[in-house]
């Protein structure tokens, strides 16, 4: 039977057949479910890891959680990843370290909006009475793995996660960056909380190469927060508000790189001992490399 189309003129592409539903908001996700960890690293990760961007880690303190968006009204997804407490220009919130997602709408969606650096997983998170779990897989490989139980109260004070600050990044036709700013998205006055409980946990993280989950393995879990409830992504606090352009912070990369703590992309060792490559660009450090001082850095670059 032929299937009757109505052609359309989005703004993403295909503009015949939008990838990202448009308008993307408002949408709700009624009886949504998140499973979130609070861990401590080695705050030198943290901040080698921001080093390309803005924010600075509010302490050694970062979140691996697990979302379950599956009753979401415009595109049903999970949801997963790494997230870090972060300053930026003296407001505290959060950022998006690493993301996962299992529908390539809500990935388009989250990155080309809103700047989340959403890639593609395989996503289960499980609730079966007091005991919590969630797993990603990503190209076969299992990154990342969670055990709650909520048997027992295990209270601990989770850092303010809200709201989110993403560095936006579009590649330009000339493989060129095209443009880096700042979005701020906060979704939370609207969230209508039903239940919390917090637990104790385990995590496991592992690395792939272009996913470097492996260099987070906790030092220390502080519990796991089962948070379920109601969202809304109204048309008031559901866009996001761009920031500050250009938001490559010059100084910290020269000053992380002339200690050197940041890995180049031909993956030398660097001084936490960790292989992994850090998003760093090659000629921001060839730059810096010339330069003998964080001023010549920025004027280099």
């Amino acid at each position: 039977m032929p299937v009757t189309y109505k052609i359309a003129n989005g703004n993403n592409m295909p503009v015949q057949a939008p990838l990202i539903p448009d308008p993307f908001v408002p949408y709700e996700c009624p009886g949504n479910v998140t499973l979130s960890v609070l861990c401590r690293t080695d705050r030198a990760i943290l901040e080698a890891y921001l080093a390309p961007t803005p924010f600075t880690p509010l302490s050694d303190l970062y979140v691996v959680y697990a979302s379950d968006f599956s009753n979401c009204d415009k595109v049903a997804f999970m949801d997963a990843g790494i997230t870090i407490p972060v300053l930026f220009e003296g407001v505290q919130g959060a950022t998006y370290l690493f993301e996962y997602e299992d529908n390539d709408s809500a990935i388009a969606a989250g990155r080309d909006l809103w700047g989340y650096p959403k890639k593609f997983a395989d996503i289960d998170l499980t609730l079966e009475g007091d005991k919590a779990t969630a797993r990603v897989v990503r190209q076969g490989t299992e990154i990342m793995a969670i055990a709650a139980d909520f048997s027992s109260e295990t209270p601990f004070d989770m850092p303010k996660m809200a709201p989110h600050f993403n560095t936006h990044v579009q590649p330009g036709p000339d493989g060129k960056v095209l443009s880096r700013r700042v979005i701020r998205r906060d979704t939370s006055p609207d969230f209508q909380l039903a239940r919390n409980r917090m637990g104790a946990a385990e995590v496991r993280l592992e690395s792939l190469p272009q996913d470097p989950l492996g260099a987070f393995v906790p030092q220390e879990i502080f519990g796991a927060v089962l948070t379920q409830g109601d969202f809304f992504a109204t048309e008031a606090n559901g866009w996001g508000e761009v920031g500050r352009r250009n938001v490559m912070h010059r100084h910290r990369l020269f000053n992380l790189l002339n200690d050197g703590l940041l890995i180049t992309s031909a993956g030398t060792r660097n001084d936490i001992g960790v292989f992994d490559p850090v998003p760093c660009l090659d000629h921001c450090r060839g730059h810096c490399a010339r330069a003998s001082t964080a001023a010549d850095a920025d004027n280099a670059l």
